[in-house]
């Protein structure tokens, strides 16, 4: 075990980008296609059931309120966080055009998620069905019917983390930067992802220090490599709202979905913990790699310890709903930060039974709970 003042573990480079794997554009794209589709096609089964997506219907009222060619602005404090607001005018209002642009991104997203886990050497098996927790249960369609600012936010942390691996790993300043951006541009569209801009740059000196950097300077550089876009962007939105609008703060006291501290600061902390442990036990890839992590090297769980730390921030703030969005962040960060690298052959015999016992728990979760997510499953299943 490595202790603080002990050199720490040297990994092994990676082996080519996220975005590069399968090897052939054609096939690349084809993968894109066909993980998107299932999402399309559950985003048509909730609307024939008639269900109301009620956070694409907030989005499509922020929306409607940007106002192209004002030169006014006065409505610009209004339609916080701004980039979700103006993409909800480009498409319209369109709750399905909503749905439509969610499945494109996770046909992304879950692409490199599944090549992240090829490059580590999981082998196609344990790829397959670490994939599948996300694509087998009903969480993640629910956010692409229901939530494209979540969606939106989940997806760019995946990008954002999966540079701050390259970073480490790699040692890649450019890695560094773009997960900066990541977040820079996340924190525009995602009320709840300034959030994990401010975790995740708490722990930069602990990023420098495992990409082989180290000093004060080193610390310092890589806290404004991950945090000065965000900073940026929201640093502006704000002089901009105080020099047009009569109420700069207005958007961003309308930005949780249940108002601020939902049911109390007291009452709102301690659901934020249930629905984190809740969804750590029905995450047993994450309790098993954790456990094996916390044996073998303590240290490379504080960047995840910190990511969940930004989650429960988030849930507790009231700036993201309990239906299944813990779970999800919870697997990506498997995936990016906690899958074991070219794991022996009895260790990938148990990621595939975590990962089939995780659909299980998942399922079994969402039928028998009377939360939105279980409702929606049920309306969209017929029950």
């Amino acid at each position: 075990m490595a202790s603080l003042a002990s050199p720490l573990p040297r990994t092994s480079p990676r082996r080519y980008a996220a975005d590069t794997w399968p090897a052939g554009p054609a096939a690349r794209w084809g993968l894109r296609v066909a993980l998107a589709l299932p999402f399309v096609a559950v985003a048509l089964l909730s609307r024939a059931a008639g269900w109301v997506p009620a956070a694409n219907e907030a989005l499509a009222d922020r929306g409607a309120l940007v106002q192209w060619g004002d030169s006014g602005l006065s409505w610009i404090a209004s339609v916080f966080p701004p980039l979700s607001a103006a993409l909800s005018a480009l498409l319209g209002g369109s709750t399905l055009a909503m749905s439509l642009l969610a499945a494109a991104v996770l046909g992304f997203t879950l692409q490199r998620l599944a090549a992240v886990l090829v490059r580590e050497g999981l082998g196609p098996w344990a790829t397959a069905a670490v994939v599948g927790t996300l694509v087998l249960t009903p969480p993640l369609y629910y956010l692409a019917s229901n939530d494209l600012v979540s969606l939106l936010g989940v997806a760019l942390l995946v990008l954002a983390l999966d540079g701050i691996a390259a970073f480490v790993e790699q040692r890649s300043t450019e890695a560094g930067f773009r997960a900066g951006l990541a977040l820079g541009v996340a924190v525009m569209l995602d009320p709840g992802a300034w959030l994990y801009a401010l975790t995740l740059a708490a722990v930069a000196p602990f990023f420098a220090r495992r990409a082989g950097r180290s000093g004060r300077r080193a610390n310092e550089a890589t806290v404004a490599v991950l945090l000065f876009p965000a900073v940026a962007a929201v640093g502006f939105w704000l002089y901009a709202s105080w020099w047009f609008s009569a109420d700069p703060l207005g958007g961003m006291e309308a930005a949780t979905p249940a108002g601020w501290l939902p049911g109390g600061a007291g009452a709102s902390a301690a659901e934020a913990l249930r629905q984190i442990a809740l969804a750590l036990l029905a995450a047993p890839l994450v309790l098993v790699a954790s456990t094996v992590r916390a044996v073998r090297d303590p240290w490379s769980l504080i960047a995840p310890g910190i990511a969940l730390v930004g989650l429960y921030l988030s849930l507790w703030l009231g700036l993201r709903e309990a239906a299944g969005q813990t779970w999800i962040v919870l697997t990506a960060l498997y995936v990016l930060l906690l899958a074991p690298r070219n794991p022996r052959p009895r260790r990938r015999v148990a990621i595939v039974v975590a990962a089939v016992a995780q659909v299980a728990i998942g399922w079994l979760v969402v039928l028998t709970s009377g939360g939105t997510l279980g409702v929606w499953a049920r309306a969209v299943l017929g029950g």
